[in-house]
């Protein structure tokens, strides 16, 4: 009797009662390393049937094709075929991260007004440099953060880095408002701030990681463009307030920060179940992925672009007063910076999807630096000042958008969140340094030129760096068992 005969002949109530046991197994079967689902199959069994009339017949001859002993095996299932790319909830998670990168990202790429605002008010009596520490210290904080909340995200859930993020930065710009010593901005803005904008920016950007796939780089150039958006509107914010009064500005920075930060908690929800409490094994989560040749050479890669990156979006607006532009337009080009980048982390994002993301991402870090040296080299007049400003912006964009995408890209979907931080906890020293080398040859050479080859050189060496990542890259990446959950 055939299998498919076999099945319409059985009554609706039934028992088996196991006669025999058997010894096929499929123990031989390939195992894929790449699964996300285990399948437990009771061995199969010939049996005695019992029917409702309590007639008895044996099942023996029924079963034999059913006779087979199944291990546990993997069963092949890749992350496009279950992760809901469209739907409510991963595009709520994307406006949460959008909400995210407006208060954090866009908060860092304004850091250039308020420092040009200390040196002409507050802090005058200090060097470039020194007030420069202000914005390394900020940028380092942020992203040294990320090995905490990173990994803080994977266990308890990113809503819950989210909701610290807000406290912090809602906390660190009040007190802003109040500082008049050097000590007091290092505190409320190098620390407080930045400790806030970690909370989120890694937050949302772990949630996205677990709830995209074919549509990932979308999903995170939509998410990035709100650095854009939020730097435009702060830097418009503070040039329209700050002349009437500093405090009045804060305040008002203040308020937009709260509210987007209270939206991007209530929008952030991870599809990957929390991992919960875990001991905090440092050789585990932060220095094994360091033996991934891949890995290792792409936060060598971001090292040496975060060299670079902040430097011209820390000095743009010092620059331009230095050209002679007017100290209003001067920190306009802040904001035109932050219009190119929102078409930038818009456009190659989503171009992201269609290319390969590694060698998409080292062809615009080498545009970056070009645009430094020598095109921002030769720029002295307000025009054309104007216009390197809004080509970076569109390129570093790109580079933001892409960066904890391709993270991603090389990291187990559980580890996402961890690995973030690694590769950011690496670059932060990058960050810490970077503004006041760049003050320190300001300073040197009483002209910022020699500031614009550093940035551009750094930015292509990275670039280099970048390229060779893809050659390391195995065609295929083994993924572990995903649960599925929310939080």
């Amino acid at each position: 009797m055939s299998c498919d005969n076999l099945m319409p002949t059985f009554p609706e109530k039934s028992t088996l009662r196991p006669m025999c046991g058997v010894t096929t197994s499929l123990a031989g079967l390939p195992r894929s390393s790449a699964s996300s689902m285990a399948l437990d199959i009771v061995p199969a069994q010939s049996a005695e049937y019992e029917d409702r009339d309590g007639k008895k017949f044996d099942t023996s001859e029924q079963l034999e094709c059913y006779r087979t002993t199944y291990d546990t095996f993997r069963i092949d299932r890749s992350d496009d075929e279950y992760r809901p790319d469209v739907g409510f909830r991963p595009w709520m998670v994307v406006v949460g991260g959008f909400f995210g990168q407006f208060c954090s990202f866009g908060l860092l790429n304004v850091v250039g007004i308020f420092i040009a605002y200390y040196q002409h008010n507050q802090l005058k009596g200090l060097s470039p440099s020194t007030i420069s520490w202000i914005g390394s210290i900020q940028s380092f904080t942020f992203s040294f953060s990320g090995l905490f909340c990173g990994r803080i995200a994977d266990m308890y859930g990113p809503r819950f880095v989210a909701a610290g993020g807000c406290f912090f930065i809602t906390v660190g710009m009040l007190a802003i408002a109040f500082c008049q010593e050097y000590y007091q901005f290092v505190l409320a803005q190098g620390i407080c701030t930045a400790l806030g904008a970690a909370g989120l920016f890694y937050g949302p950007t772990a949630a996205i990681s677990g709830w995209f796939s074919l549509r990932r780089g979308l999903a995170f150039g939509i998410s990035a463009s709100g650095a854009s958006i939020g730097g435009i509107c702060l830097s418009l914010i503070f040039e329209s307030l700050s002349q009437k009064s500093f405090q009045a500005a804060v305040y008002a920075i203040t308020a937009v920060l709260f509210a987007f930060s209270v939206a991007t908690t209530i929008a952030t929800s991870s599809r990957i179940k929390p991992t919960g409490t875990q001991s905090y094994r440092f050789v585990k989560f932060y220095v094994r992925p360091f033996l991934e040749p891949a890995f290792s050479l792409y936060t060598v890669s971001m090292f040496l672009i975060f060299l670079g990156l902040f430097v011209p979006m820390a000095y743009f607006a010092s620059s331009a007063i230095a050209e002679g532009v007017s100290v209003a337009h001067s920190f306009q080009i802040v904001t035109y910076f932050n219009i190119g980048s929102f078409f930038g982390r818009t456009l190659l994002g989503l171009l992201s999807d269609k290319v390969n993301k590694f060698a998409l991402f080292s062809a615009i870090t080498f545009v970056s630096g070009l645009v430094c040296a020598p095109f921002w080299y030769f720029s002295h007049s307000e025009t054309t000042i104007t216009v390197i400003a809004v080509a970076y912006g569109f390129f570093t964009g790109g580079i933001l958008a892409m960066f904890s995408m391709l993270v991603a890209q090389i990291s187990p979907v559980q580890e996402i969140g961890t690995r973030l931080g690694a590769v950011n906890g690496s670059v932060a020293f990058a960050t810490l340094v970077s503004l006041p080398i760049a003050g320190a040859i300001v300073e040197s050479n009483r002209n910022y030129d020699n500031m614009k080859i550093y940035a551009g050189v750094v930015l292509i060496a990275g670039a280099i760096v970048a390229a060779s990542v893809n050659l390391k890259i195995p065609k295929h990446i083994p993924r572990p068992n995903n649960n599925e959950g929310g939080s």
